[in-house]
Protein backbone atom coordinates (compact mmCIF):
# COMPACT_ATOMS: atom_id res chain seq x y z
CA UNK A 1 0.00 0.00 0.00
CA UNK A 2 1.50 2.81 -0.70
CA UNK A 3 0.94 6.74 1.37
CA UNK A 4 -0.98 8.44 -1.26
CA UNK A 5 -3.34 5.88 -0.29
CA UNK A 6 -3.18 6.02 3.83
CA UNK A 7 -5.50 9.03 3.76
CA UNK A 8 -8.93 8.92 4.95
CA UNK A 9 -8.93 5.59 6.52
CA UNK A 10 -7.95 3.95 10.01
CA UNK A 11 -4.97 2.62 11.51
CA UNK A 12 -7.11 -0.95 12.03
CA UNK A 13 -7.71 -0.58 8.20
CA UNK A 14 -4.45 0.08 7.16
CA UNK A 15 -3.49 -2.57 9.34
CA UNK A 16 -6.06 -5.12 7.72
CA UNK A 17 -4.90 -4.42 3.84
CA UNK A 18 -1.47 -4.78 5.14
CA UNK A 19 -2.00 -8.24 6.69
CA UNK A 20 -3.90 -9.17 3.25
CA UNK A 21 -1.21 -7.14 0.75
CA UNK A 22 1.51 -9.59 2.88
CA UNK A 23 -0.42 -12.74 1.60
CA UNK A 24 -2.39 -13.68 5.32
CA UNK A 25 -5.61 -14.79 3.98
CA UNK A 26 -7.11 -15.39 7.21
CA UNK A 27 -6.75 -14.66 10.64
CA UNK A 28 -7.75 -16.77 13.80
CA UNK A 29 -8.95 -14.58 16.26
CA UNK A 30 -10.53 -14.51 20.14
CA UNK A 31 -12.04 -11.22 20.52
CA UNK A 32 -12.31 -8.42 22.93
CA UNK A 33 -12.90 -5.02 24.17
CA UNK A 34 -9.33 -4.26 21.84
CA UNK A 35 -10.72 -4.92 18.69
CA UNK A 36 -13.45 -2.37 18.70
CA UNK A 37 -11.61 -0.58 15.76
CA UNK A 38 -11.01 -3.53 14.15
CA UNK A 39 -14.43 -4.53 13.61
CA UNK A 40 -15.80 -1.27 12.94
CA UNK A 41 -12.77 -1.62 10.21
CA UNK A 42 -14.56 -4.87 8.95
CA UNK A 43 -17.37 -4.04 8.33
CA UNK A 44 -16.42 -0.28 6.20
CA UNK A 45 -13.98 -2.22 4.40
CA UNK A 46 -16.76 -5.18 3.54
CA UNK A 47 -19.37 -2.33 2.19
CA UNK A 48 -16.39 -0.54 0.41
CA UNK A 49 -15.78 -3.61 -1.36
CA UNK A 50 -12.06 -3.45 -0.31
CA UNK A 51 -10.14 -6.85 0.01
CA UNK A 52 -8.95 -7.88 4.19
CA UNK A 53 -8.13 -11.33 5.39
CA UNK A 54 -11.31 -13.61 6.59
CA UNK A 55 -11.47 -13.65 10.51
CA UNK A 56 -12.24 -16.90 11.51
CA UNK A 57 -14.14 -16.94 15.16
CA UNK A 58 -12.14 -19.46 17.64
CA UNK A 59 -13.42 -19.41 21.41
CA UNK A 60 -10.13 -20.43 22.46
CA UNK A 61 -6.52 -18.68 22.23
CA UNK A 62 -4.93 -22.41 22.46
CA UNK A 63 -7.05 -23.51 19.81
CA UNK A 64 -6.61 -20.13 17.69
CA UNK A 65 -3.06 -20.84 18.03
CA UNK A 66 -3.22 -25.18 17.43
CA UNK A 67 -5.49 -24.07 14.01
CA UNK A 68 -2.13 -21.31 13.17
CA UNK A 69 0.30 -24.27 13.20
CA UNK A 70 -1.75 -26.85 11.16
CA UNK A 71 -2.63 -24.34 8.49
CA UNK A 72 1.14 -23.45 7.90
CA UNK A 73 2.55 -26.74 8.66
CA UNK A 74 0.59 -27.95 5.59
CA UNK A 75 0.08 -24.86 3.67
CA UNK A 76 4.36 -23.53 4.22
CA UNK A 77 2.87 -20.50 4.80
CA UNK A 78 2.83 -17.65 7.26
CA UNK A 79 -0.54 -17.48 9.71
CA UNK A 80 -2.10 -15.51 11.93
CA UNK A 81 -3.69 -15.25 15.42
CA UNK A 82 -5.28 -12.23 17.63
CA UNK A 83 -6.18 -12.42 20.68
CA UNK A 84 -7.55 -9.85 23.22
CA UNK A 85 -4.98 -8.20 25.32
CA UNK A 86 -2.75 -9.76 28.08
CA UNK A 87 -5.03 -12.27 28.94
CA UNK A 88 -5.72 -13.61 25.61
CA UNK A 89 -1.99 -13.49 25.08
CA UNK A 90 -1.42 -16.04 28.41
CA UNK A 91 -4.08 -18.32 27.14
CA UNK A 92 -2.07 -18.56 23.60
CA UNK A 93 1.48 -18.86 25.56
CA UNK A 94 1.37 -22.62 25.40
CA UNK A 95 0.77 -22.31 21.74
CA UNK A 96 3.44 -19.93 21.35
CA UNK A 97 6.08 -22.19 22.80
CA UNK A 98 4.92 -25.22 20.11
CA UNK A 99 5.33 -22.89 17.70
CA UNK A 100 8.63 -21.70 18.75
CA UNK A 101 10.01 -25.78 18.40
CA UNK A 102 8.00 -26.60 15.47
CA UNK A 103 9.48 -23.45 13.91
CA UNK A 104 6.19 -22.61 13.02
CA UNK A 105 5.83 -18.99 11.80
CA UNK A 106 3.21 -17.51 13.29
CA UNK A 107 2.23 -13.83 13.54
CA UNK A 108 0.54 -13.44 17.12
CA UNK A 109 -1.30 -10.25 17.02
CA UNK A 110 -2.94 -8.94 20.51
CA UNK A 111 -4.36 -5.58 21.71
CA UNK A 112 -3.36 -3.94 24.47
CA UNK A 113 -5.24 -2.09 27.09
CA UNK A 114 -6.10 1.68 26.29
CA UNK A 115 -3.45 3.59 27.69
CA UNK A 116 -5.19 7.08 28.29
CA UNK A 117 -7.88 8.06 30.56
CA UNK A 118 -9.98 10.54 28.65
CA UNK A 119 -9.18 12.54 25.57
CA UNK A 120 -9.24 9.50 22.74
CA UNK A 121 -12.70 7.78 21.71
CA UNK A 122 -10.90 4.64 22.71
CA UNK A 123 -9.92 5.59 26.23
CA UNK A 124 -10.83 3.53 28.99
CA UNK A 125 -14.77 2.95 28.67
CA UNK A 126 -14.64 -0.02 31.13
CA UNK A 127 -13.27 -1.15 34.89
CA UNK A 128 -11.73 -4.11 33.37
CA UNK A 129 -9.78 -1.49 31.67
CA UNK A 130 -7.39 -0.79 34.46
CA UNK A 131 -6.80 -4.61 35.47
CA UNK A 132 -5.86 -5.57 31.90
CA UNK A 133 -2.49 -3.13 31.83
CA UNK A 134 0.76 -4.89 32.12
CA UNK A 135 4.06 -3.04 32.59
CA UNK A 136 5.53 -5.61 29.85
CA UNK A 137 2.58 -7.18 28.12
CA UNK A 138 5.22 -8.57 25.97
CA UNK A 139 7.53 -10.01 28.07
CA UNK A 140 4.58 -12.81 28.54
CA UNK A 141 6.16 -13.94 25.24
CA UNK A 142 9.37 -12.57 24.95
CA UNK A 143 11.41 -15.82 25.36
CA UNK A 144 9.34 -17.92 22.74
CA UNK A 145 9.16 -15.14 20.02
CA UNK A 146 11.66 -14.07 17.44
CA UNK A 147 10.90 -10.57 17.87
CA UNK A 148 7.88 -8.52 19.40
CA UNK A 149 7.12 -4.82 19.12
CA UNK A 150 4.15 -2.16 19.88
CA UNK A 151 2.90 -0.38 17.10
CA UNK A 152 3.01 3.69 18.24
CA UNK A 153 1.05 6.41 17.05
CA UNK A 154 2.08 7.62 13.36
CA UNK A 155 4.27 4.47 12.72
CA UNK A 156 3.96 2.46 9.85
CA UNK A 157 1.76 -0.19 10.38
CA UNK A 158 2.29 -1.68 6.89
CA UNK A 159 6.60 -1.80 7.56
CA UNK A 160 5.67 -3.71 10.61
CA UNK A 161 3.58 -5.89 9.37
CA UNK A 162 5.79 -6.80 6.91
CA UNK A 163 9.07 -6.98 8.89
CA UNK A 164 6.71 -9.12 11.58
CA UNK A 165 6.44 -12.09 8.82
CA UNK A 166 10.16 -11.49 7.31
CA UNK A 167 11.24 -12.51 10.39
CA UNK A 168 8.48 -14.92 11.32
CA UNK A 169 9.20 -16.67 7.71
CA UNK A 170 13.46 -16.86 8.01
CA UNK A 171 15.07 -19.90 8.94
CA UNK A 172 14.87 -20.73 11.66
CA UNK A 173 10.88 -19.95 11.40
CA UNK A 174 8.95 -19.15 14.38
CA UNK A 175 6.65 -16.94 15.74
CA UNK A 176 6.54 -13.61 16.08
CA UNK A 177 4.27 -10.96 18.07
CA UNK A 178 2.42 -7.44 17.82
CA UNK A 179 0.83 -5.46 20.43
CA UNK A 180 -2.07 -3.27 18.40
CA UNK A 181 -3.23 -0.39 21.38
CA UNK A 182 -6.85 0.39 21.28
CA UNK A 183 -6.33 4.04 20.92
CA UNK A 184 -3.70 3.88 17.90
CA UNK A 185 -5.94 1.55 15.80
CA UNK A 186 -8.74 4.35 15.99
CA UNK A 187 -6.16 7.31 14.40
CA UNK A 188 -6.01 7.94 10.97
CA UNK A 189 -3.19 6.41 9.39
CA UNK A 190 -0.93 8.86 8.03
CA UNK A 191 1.99 6.76 6.83
CA UNK A 192 1.13 3.26 6.36
CA UNK A 193 4.49 2.42 4.23
CA UNK A 194 5.09 0.94 1.16
CA UNK A 195 4.03 -2.27 -0.34
CA UNK A 196 6.37 -5.37 -0.25
CA UNK A 197 8.07 -5.93 -3.48
CA UNK A 198 9.40 -9.50 -2.91
CA UNK A 199 8.10 -12.71 -1.10
CA UNK A 200 8.58 -12.12 2.63
CA UNK A 201 11.03 -13.86 4.16
CA UNK A 202 14.60 -14.75 3.45
CA UNK A 203 16.05 -17.40 0.86
CA UNK A 204 17.19 -20.22 2.88
CA UNK A 205 21.05 -19.69 2.91
CA UNK A 206 22.93 -22.82 0.66
CA UNK A 207 25.32 -24.93 2.83
CA UNK A 208 28.93 -24.81 1.77
CA UNK A 209 29.83 -27.12 -0.90
CA UNK A 210 33.07 -27.05 0.70
CA UNK A 211 31.43 -28.70 3.57
CA UNK A 212 29.01 -31.25 1.45
CA UNK A 213 32.05 -32.60 -0.05
CA UNK A 214 33.60 -32.86 3.40
CA UNK A 215 30.65 -34.82 4.62
CA UNK A 216 30.45 -37.22 1.25
CA UNK A 217 34.11 -38.08 2.24
CA UNK A 218 33.60 -39.07 5.26
CA UNK A 219 30.44 -40.72 4.46
CA UNK A 220 31.78 -42.77 1.51
CA UNK A 221 34.60 -44.02 3.92
CA UNK A 222 32.36 -45.59 6.34
CA UNK A 223 31.02 -49.02 5.96
CA UNK A 224 27.62 -48.29 7.87
CA UNK A 225 26.31 -44.76 7.96
CA UNK A 226 23.02 -43.99 9.40
CA UNK A 227 20.54 -40.99 8.58
CA UNK A 228 18.92 -39.85 11.33
CA UNK A 229 15.96 -37.25 9.56
CA UNK A 230 14.30 -34.74 11.73
CA UNK A 231 12.02 -32.03 10.57
CA UNK A 232 13.02 -32.08 6.93
CA UNK A 233 10.16 -33.94 5.48
CA UNK A 234 7.96 -31.12 5.86
CA UNK A 235 8.77 -29.92 1.88
CA UNK A 236 8.01 -32.82 -1.28
CA UNK A 237 11.10 -32.14 -2.25
CA UNK A 238 12.85 -32.83 0.68
CA UNK A 239 10.81 -35.96 1.46
CA UNK A 240 11.33 -37.05 -1.96
CA UNK A 241 14.66 -36.35 -2.36
CA UNK A 242 15.83 -37.80 0.89
CA UNK A 243 13.87 -40.91 -0.58
CA UNK A 244 15.78 -41.32 -3.56
CA UNK A 245 18.99 -40.54 -1.92
CA UNK A 246 19.01 -43.45 0.75
CA UNK A 247 18.12 -45.83 -2.23
CA UNK A 248 20.67 -44.53 -5.03
CA UNK A 249 23.53 -44.58 -1.91
CA UNK A 250 21.98 -47.48 0.42
CA UNK A 251 22.11 -45.75 3.14
CA UNK A 252 19.34 -46.18 5.84
CA UNK A 253 17.03 -43.77 7.31
CA UNK A 254 14.99 -43.69 10.74
CA UNK A 255 13.08 -40.63 11.70
CA UNK A 256 12.20 -39.04 14.91
CA UNK A 257 8.81 -37.12 15.88
CA UNK A 258 8.25 -36.15 11.49
CA UNK A 259 7.40 -38.71 8.83
CA UNK A 260 10.74 -37.78 6.38
CA UNK A 261 10.60 -40.98 4.47
CA UNK A 262 8.38 -43.31 2.83
CA UNK A 263 7.30 -45.84 4.98
CA UNK A 264 7.56 -48.48 1.86
CA UNK A 265 11.15 -47.06 1.08
CA UNK A 266 13.36 -49.81 1.60
CA UNK A 267 16.31 -48.11 3.56
CA UNK A 268 13.73 -46.53 5.81
CA UNK A 269 14.28 -48.64 9.37
CA UNK A 270 11.96 -46.93 11.41
CA UNK A 271 12.81 -45.50 14.43
CA UNK A 272 16.55 -45.24 16.05
CA UNK A 273 17.07 -47.88 18.54
CA UNK A 274 19.96 -48.92 20.42
CA UNK A 275 20.71 -51.56 18.04
CA UNK A 276 20.64 -49.04 14.90
CA UNK A 277 22.78 -46.37 16.99
CA UNK A 278 25.44 -49.32 17.50
CA UNK A 279 25.52 -50.53 14.24
CA UNK A 280 26.74 -46.89 12.80
CA UNK A 281 30.19 -45.62 12.05
CA UNK A 282 28.71 -42.70 10.80
CA UNK A 283 25.21 -40.66 11.40
CA UNK A 284 24.17 -37.79 9.43
CA UNK A 285 21.98 -35.90 11.97
CA UNK A 286 19.34 -34.14 9.74
CA UNK A 287 17.72 -31.09 10.97
CA UNK A 288 17.01 -33.33 14.30
CA UNK A 289 17.37 -31.04 17.36
CA UNK A 290 16.90 -34.41 19.66
CA UNK A 291 18.71 -37.43 17.89
CA UNK A 292 18.25 -39.41 20.59
CA UNK A 293 17.98 -39.67 24.00
CA UNK A 294 21.49 -40.04 26.08
CA UNK A 295 20.09 -41.63 28.68
CA UNK A 296 18.49 -44.30 27.39
CA UNK A 297 20.83 -44.69 24.06
CA UNK A 298 23.57 -43.15 22.09
CA UNK A 299 26.18 -44.16 19.26
CA UNK A 300 29.46 -45.63 19.94
CA UNK A 301 32.28 -43.56 20.63
CA UNK A 302 34.03 -43.71 17.52
CA UNK A 303 30.85 -43.20 15.67
CA UNK A 304 31.57 -39.85 13.20
CA UNK A 305 28.91 -37.43 13.51
CA UNK A 306 27.39 -34.80 11.39
CA UNK A 307 24.85 -32.59 12.07
CA UNK A 308 23.31 -30.36 9.25
CA UNK A 309 20.49 -27.90 9.75
CA UNK A 310 19.55 -24.14 9.67
CA UNK A 311 21.84 -23.97 12.82
CA UNK A 312 23.32 -26.97 13.61
CA UNK A 313 24.03 -25.81 16.92
CA UNK A 314 20.25 -25.02 18.06
CA UNK A 315 21.18 -21.84 19.73
CA UNK A 316 17.45 -21.74 21.50
CA UNK A 317 17.70 -24.81 22.93
CA UNK A 318 19.41 -23.83 26.28
CA UNK A 319 21.54 -26.85 27.15
CA UNK A 320 21.95 -29.19 24.08
CA UNK A 321 25.35 -31.46 24.69
CA UNK A 322 25.59 -33.74 21.19
CA UNK A 323 28.55 -34.21 19.76
CA UNK A 324 29.58 -33.21 16.07
CA UNK A 325 32.35 -33.74 14.07
CA UNK A 326 30.85 -31.72 11.42
CA UNK A 327 28.44 -29.04 11.76
CA UNK A 328 27.07 -27.79 8.46
CA UNK A 329 24.95 -25.00 8.18
CA UNK A 330 22.70 -24.58 5.56
CA UNK A 331 18.68 -25.48 3.97
CA UNK A 332 18.24 -28.91 4.91
CA UNK A 333 16.05 -29.95 1.08
CA UNK A 334 19.23 -28.24 -0.34
CA UNK A 335 21.62 -29.99 1.44
CA UNK A 336 19.74 -33.45 0.46
CA UNK A 337 20.17 -32.79 -3.18
CA UNK A 338 23.58 -31.59 -3.08
CA UNK A 339 24.68 -34.65 -0.72
CA UNK A 340 23.33 -36.60 -3.01
CA UNK A 341 24.66 -35.32 -6.06
CA UNK A 342 28.20 -35.08 -4.40
CA UNK A 343 28.22 -39.12 -3.08
CA UNK A 344 28.22 -40.46 -6.61
CA UNK A 345 31.80 -39.09 -7.24
CA UNK A 346 32.72 -40.21 -3.59
CA UNK A 347 31.20 -43.78 -3.87
CA UNK A 348 31.94 -44.31 -7.46
CA UNK A 349 34.63 -47.15 -6.78
CA UNK A 350 32.33 -48.69 -3.84
CA UNK A 351 29.44 -50.44 -5.23
CA UNK A 352 30.21 -53.99 -3.73
CA UNK A 353 30.46 -51.37 -0.52
CA UNK A 354 27.26 -50.32 -0.95
CA UNK A 355 25.52 -53.36 -2.53
CA UNK A 356 26.75 -54.89 0.97
CA UNK A 357 25.11 -52.31 2.89
CA UNK A 358 21.83 -52.70 0.51
CA UNK A 359 21.66 -56.51 2.28
CA UNK A 360 22.26 -56.04 5.57
CA UNK A 361 19.61 -52.88 5.83
CA UNK A 362 16.63 -55.20 3.67
CA UNK A 363 17.48 -57.94 6.68
CA UNK A 364 17.10 -55.45 9.02
CA UNK A 365 14.05 -54.45 7.57
CA UNK A 366 12.31 -57.46 7.40
CA UNK A 367 13.08 -58.09 11.35
CA UNK A 368 11.67 -54.76 11.89
CA UNK A 369 8.48 -55.75 9.91
CA UNK A 370 8.71 -58.92 11.50
CA UNK A 371 8.57 -57.81 14.80
CA UNK A 372 5.18 -55.46 13.62
CA UNK A 373 3.79 -58.10 12.19
CA UNK A 374 3.89 -60.22 15.50
CA UNK A 375 3.02 -57.42 17.57
CA UNK A 376 0.00 -57.03 15.69
CA UNK A 377 -0.83 -60.50 15.31
CA UNK A 378 -0.96 -60.65 19.47
CA UNK A 379 -3.18 -57.50 19.50
CA UNK A 380 -5.77 -58.28 17.09
CA UNK A 381 -7.93 -60.31 19.72
CA UNK A 382 -7.09 -58.00 22.87
CA UNK A 383 -9.33 -56.09 24.63
CA UNK A 384 -8.56 -53.05 25.86
CA UNK A 385 -7.15 -52.22 22.66
CA UNK A 386 -3.80 -51.90 22.05
CA UNK A 387 -2.59 -48.32 20.40
CA UNK A 388 -0.43 -50.35 17.66
CA UNK A 389 -3.73 -51.75 16.76
CA UNK A 390 -5.33 -48.62 15.72
CA UNK A 391 -2.52 -47.97 14.22
CA UNK A 392 -2.62 -50.50 11.95
CA UNK A 393 -6.41 -50.14 11.30
CA UNK A 394 -6.24 -46.46 10.17
CA UNK A 395 -3.61 -47.79 7.57
CA UNK A 396 -6.36 -50.39 6.30
CA UNK A 397 -8.87 -47.54 6.16
CA UNK A 398 -7.03 -44.09 5.30
CA UNK A 399 -6.57 -42.38 2.60
CA UNK A 400 -2.88 -42.43 0.98
CA UNK A 401 -2.54 -38.67 1.64
CA UNK A 402 -4.88 -38.74 4.65
CA UNK A 403 -3.42 -36.00 7.19
CA UNK A 404 -2.81 -37.42 10.81
CA UNK A 405 -2.53 -34.74 14.08
CA UNK A 406 -0.95 -37.08 16.53
CA UNK A 407 -1.13 -36.09 20.08
CA UNK A 408 -0.04 -38.83 22.29
CA UNK A 409 -2.31 -40.95 20.31
CA UNK A 410 -1.52 -43.95 18.11
CA UNK A 411 2.35 -45.03 18.09
CA UNK A 412 3.98 -43.57 14.75
CA UNK A 413 6.35 -46.83 14.15
CA UNK A 414 3.09 -48.73 13.23
CA UNK A 415 1.54 -46.16 10.97
CA UNK A 416 2.35 -45.80 7.63
CA UNK A 417 3.04 -42.60 5.23
CA UNK A 418 3.94 -42.62 1.40
CA UNK A 419 3.26 -38.83 0.94
CA UNK A 420 4.78 -35.55 2.67
CA UNK A 421 3.30 -33.22 5.28
CA UNK A 422 0.82 -36.10 6.58
CA UNK A 423 1.89 -36.86 10.01
CA UNK A 424 1.66 -33.89 12.37
CA UNK A 425 2.77 -33.66 15.48
CA UNK A 426 4.25 -31.13 18.21
CA UNK A 427 7.99 -31.02 19.58
CA UNK A 428 6.87 -29.18 22.94
CA UNK A 429 4.80 -30.76 24.85
CA UNK A 430 2.62 -28.53 25.35
CA UNK A 431 -0.82 -30.37 25.14
CA UNK A 432 -3.69 -29.61 23.72
CA UNK A 433 -2.89 -29.13 20.30
CA UNK A 434 -3.94 -31.88 18.31
CA UNK A 435 -7.85 -30.80 17.97
CA UNK A 436 -6.70 -27.43 16.48
CA UNK A 437 -3.61 -28.75 14.73
CA UNK A 438 -5.89 -31.01 12.61
CA UNK A 439 -8.87 -28.14 12.01
CA UNK A 440 -6.03 -25.35 10.44
CA UNK A 441 -4.64 -28.82 8.12
CA UNK A 442 -8.41 -29.34 7.57
CA UNK A 443 -8.95 -25.46 6.72
CA UNK A 444 -5.45 -25.58 4.77
CA UNK A 445 -6.85 -28.63 2.91
CA UNK A 446 -10.20 -29.36 2.57
CA UNK A 447 -10.26 -32.51 -0.14
CA UNK A 448 -7.79 -34.50 1.94
CA UNK A 449 -8.73 -36.98 5.12
CA UNK A 450 -7.72 -35.34 8.78
CA UNK A 451 -7.90 -37.51 11.15
CA UNK A 452 -7.04 -36.63 15.29
CA UNK A 453 -5.19 -38.94 17.60
CA UNK A 454 -5.24 -38.22 21.12
CA UNK A 455 -4.65 -39.42 24.49
CA UNK A 456 -8.22 -39.06 26.74
CA UNK A 457 -5.64 -36.46 28.58
CA UNK A 458 -4.67 -34.72 25.78
CA UNK A 459 -8.06 -34.52 24.46
CA UNK A 460 -9.04 -32.29 27.75
CA UNK A 461 -6.52 -29.75 26.97
CA UNK A 462 -7.58 -29.47 23.24
CA UNK A 463 -10.71 -27.80 24.63
CA UNK A 464 -12.97 -29.95 22.87
CA UNK A 465 -16.03 -28.08 23.09
CA UNK A 466 -14.71 -24.85 21.08
CA UNK A 467 -12.79 -27.24 18.89
CA UNK A 468 -15.78 -28.67 17.61
CA UNK A 469 -17.54 -25.65 17.52
CA UNK A 470 -15.41 -24.14 14.99
CA UNK A 471 -15.23 -27.71 13.01
CA UNK A 472 -19.54 -26.89 12.83
CA UNK A 473 -19.40 -23.26 12.33
CA UNK A 474 -16.50 -23.10 9.75
CA UNK A 475 -17.54 -26.86 7.79
CA UNK A 476 -13.92 -27.98 8.73
CA UNK A 477 -15.07 -32.16 9.64
CA UNK A 478 -12.66 -34.37 10.82
CA UNK A 479 -12.19 -37.78 12.80
CA UNK A 480 -11.07 -37.87 16.20
CA UNK A 481 -9.96 -40.88 17.71
CA UNK A 482 -9.66 -40.86 21.72
CA UNK A 483 -7.41 -43.31 22.77
CA UNK A 484 -8.63 -43.65 26.18
CA UNK A 485 -6.21 -45.76 28.68
CA UNK A 486 -7.62 -43.44 32.02
CA UNK A 487 -4.74 -42.10 32.84
CA UNK A 488 -1.95 -39.84 32.40
CA UNK A 489 0.26 -42.53 31.09
CA UNK A 490 3.23 -40.25 29.84
CA UNK A 491 3.39 -39.53 34.01
CA UNK A 492 3.07 -42.92 34.79
CA UNK A 493 5.83 -44.24 32.44
CA UNK A 494 8.09 -41.46 33.62
CA UNK A 495 7.80 -42.51 37.23
CA UNK A 496 7.82 -45.72 36.89
CA UNK A 497 11.37 -45.73 34.30
CA UNK A 498 12.72 -43.52 36.64
CA UNK A 499 12.15 -45.74 39.81
CA UNK A 500 11.30 -49.56 38.40
CA UNK A 501 12.01 -50.96 41.64
CA UNK A 502 10.34 -48.20 43.85
CA UNK A 503 7.65 -47.88 45.85
CA UNK A 504 5.40 -46.68 43.20
CA UNK A 505 6.00 -49.69 40.83
CA UNK A 506 4.27 -52.17 43.32
CA UNK A 507 1.15 -49.77 44.48
CA UNK A 508 -1.70 -50.63 42.23
CA UNK A 509 -2.58 -46.97 41.77
CA UNK A 510 -0.40 -44.45 41.00
CA UNK A 511 -1.18 -40.44 42.59
CA UNK A 512 -2.05 -38.20 39.97
CA UNK A 513 -2.08 -40.56 37.56
CA UNK A 514 -5.73 -42.12 37.35
CA UNK A 515 -8.46 -39.86 35.10
CA UNK A 516 -11.37 -41.62 36.17
CA UNK A 517 -14.40 -41.68 36.19
CA UNK A 518 -14.44 -40.97 32.80
CA UNK A 519 -16.63 -38.80 30.93
CA UNK A 520 -18.36 -40.22 27.95
CA UNK A 521 -16.35 -37.95 25.60
CA UNK A 522 -18.16 -39.25 22.45
CA UNK A 523 -20.90 -37.35 23.08
CA UNK A 524 -19.29 -33.92 23.69
CA UNK A 525 -18.90 -33.35 19.59
CA UNK A 526 -22.58 -34.46 19.36
CA UNK A 527 -23.52 -30.87 21.57
CA UNK A 528 -21.72 -29.59 18.45
CA UNK A 529 -23.80 -31.38 15.50
CA UNK A 530 -21.21 -34.27 15.03
CA UNK A 531 -21.47 -37.84 15.49
CA UNK A 532 -19.55 -40.05 18.52
CA UNK A 533 -19.61 -43.73 18.89
CA UNK A 534 -17.37 -46.02 21.59
CA UNK A 535 -15.27 -49.12 20.47
CA UNK A 536 -14.14 -51.53 22.94
CA UNK A 537 -14.14 -54.90 20.81
CA UNK A 538 -11.01 -54.96 18.59
CA UNK A 539 -12.89 -56.82 15.76
CA UNK A 540 -15.25 -53.83 15.51
CA UNK A 541 -12.85 -50.88 14.87
CA UNK A 542 -11.96 -51.38 11.64
CA UNK A 543 -16.22 -51.19 10.79
CA UNK A 544 -16.02 -48.23 13.27
CA UNK A 545 -13.26 -46.60 11.46
CA UNK A 546 -14.90 -46.87 7.99
CA UNK A 547 -18.32 -45.86 9.02
CA UNK A 548 -16.60 -42.88 10.66
CA UNK A 549 -14.61 -41.44 7.83
CA UNK A 550 -17.88 -42.20 5.83
CA UNK A 551 -19.54 -39.58 7.83
CA UNK A 552 -16.68 -37.18 7.72
CA UNK A 553 -16.81 -37.48 3.51
CA UNK A 554 -20.46 -36.26 4.18
CA UNK A 555 -19.60 -33.42 6.24
CA UNK A 556 -20.16 -34.86 9.89
CA UNK A 557 -17.27 -34.51 12.51
CA UNK A 558 -16.96 -37.83 13.71
CA UNK A 559 -15.31 -38.85 17.71
CA UNK A 560 -14.37 -42.01 18.05
CA UNK A 561 -13.80 -42.80 21.92
CA UNK A 562 -11.36 -46.15 21.98
CA UNK A 563 -10.91 -47.61 24.90
CA UNK A 564 -6.96 -48.72 24.93
CA UNK A 565 -4.26 -50.32 27.07
CA UNK A 566 -1.43 -48.81 28.27
CA UNK A 567 1.27 -48.52 25.81
CA UNK A 568 4.09 -51.05 27.36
Amino acid sequence: MSNERAGGQTVAEAYLTSLHTCGIKHVFANSGTDFAPLIEAMVRMKSDGRPAPEFITVPHENVAMAMAQGYSKITGEASCVMVHVNVGTANAVMGVMNAKRDNVPVLLAAGRTPVTETGHAGSRDVLIHWAQENFDQAGIVRENVKWDYELRAGQPVGTLVQRALDIALTEPQGPVYLQLPREVLGDEARDVGPAPRRALGTTPAVPSGRMIEEAAAMIARAQMPLIIAGRSGRTAAAFHGLGDLAVEHGIPVVQGLHSSIASSNPMYLGFATKDVLAMADLIVVLDAPVPWVPHNMRPRPETKLIHIAHDPHFSDYPMRGFESDLAVAGDPTAAIEMLRVALRDALREKHAQVDARRSKVSELRNAILARRAAVIEQAKDSAPIYPAFVAHALNQVKDRDAIISDELGVPLPFLDFEEPNCFLAGSSGGLGVGLGQALGAKFAARERQVITCCGDGSYMFGLPTAAHYVGRAENLPTLTIIMNNSMWYAVRRATLGMYPDGMASKANKLPLVDLTPQPDYEKIVEACGGYGEKVEDPAKLVSALERALQKVADGTSVTLNVTTRARE
